[in-house]
């Protein structure tokens, strides 16, 4: 009887460690799952945010340019561009409409309106900028920029410092919000009135803050690069962390492609798609 009783007491404890490892497992696997989500939601911001940049620069530079003309060159014919100037500054709103328009592969909505001190020999520029209703396909941001356009900065180069402060919205619902700071620096093409040849370095670090209380750390030690010819970034590392979780999210070798690489900390990696 005795030993009866002990079978039957090991065989429960024994059978309690079980469940108790399978819910450990199923709790890291829903943690496991949450963790990726938010590193592909990540990297979809990421990418975003530069068609804003692109953006940003490439209306900022063809309207400031010497030899501008009546059309726009880098903004497709459904944008309405308007303009209120006044002897010391600029206002400039790009209207992509409620449709959308087709930029570089990417469907973008609403409005940007930018202003700033109407000054084109300034070697440092300060503009401002915020987002009304603005999409880039299926995510919504709302926020605004503070800009910071050098002319020539010590390499030789036309250089923005941007200071983020944006709320974005998925398609499915889920918020996030992100803040902190970001150089581009323009490495290839500039002013030559070609778009499709310019290429851009971009450094900096940023949170992004999700509604469920997670936060994303963000430090590019790689600085990415962004081609104009591409719709993705192609190169370049970020160090990603988290809490409890953190990585690297790697976007390759310079191949034009919508693939990036994550890998946490144990050298796990996940393949991201943009």
């Amino acid at each position: 009887m005795r030993k009866s009783i002990f079978k039957l007491g090991l065989m429960t404890i024994f059978s309690m460690i079980l469940f108790a490892c399978d819910r450990e497992d199923s709790n890291e696997g829903i943690i496991e799952s949450i963790n990726q989500e938010e590193a592909v939601l990540t990297a979809k911001v990421d990418n975003a945010t530069e068609v804003i940049s692109d953006t940003f620069v490439q209306t900022y530079e063809s309207e400031e340019s010497l030899q501008k003309g009546p059309i726009h060159p880098f903004l497709p014919e459904c944008a309405t561009v308007t303009i209120e100037l006044t002897d010391t500054s600029k206002e400039v709103t790009v209207d992509f409409g409620t449709e959308g328009c087709e930029v570089r592969g990417h469907t973008i909505k609403g409005k940007v309106n930018m202003s700033y001190v109407a000054d084109v020999d300034a070697m440092t520029l300060v503009i401002n900028y915020n987002l009304e209703d603005f999409f880039v396909d299926d995510i919504q941001f709302a926020g605004s920029k503070t800009v910071t356009r050098q002319k020539t900065n010590d390499n030789g180069n036309p250089q923005y410092m941007m200071d983020l402060d944006l709320v974005v919205t998925f398609a499915d619902g889920t918020q996030a919000s992100r803040t902190g700071q970001k150089t581009r620096e323009w490495i290839e093409g500039s002013f030559n009135g070609n778009w499709g040849d310019n290429v851009f370095l971009i450094t900096g670090a940023w949170e992004t803050n999700f509604a469920n209380g997670n936060t994303h750390s963000t430090t590019i030690t790689t600085a990415l690069r962004r081609e104009a010819s591409c719709r993705f970034l192609v190169s370049g590392v970020r160090n990603l962390v988290r809490t409890n979780y953190s990585g690297t999210l790697d976007y390759g070798d310079g191949a034009c492609d919508n693939k990036a690489v994550f890998t946490n900390t144990d050298g796990e990696e996940r393949d991201i798609l943009l």
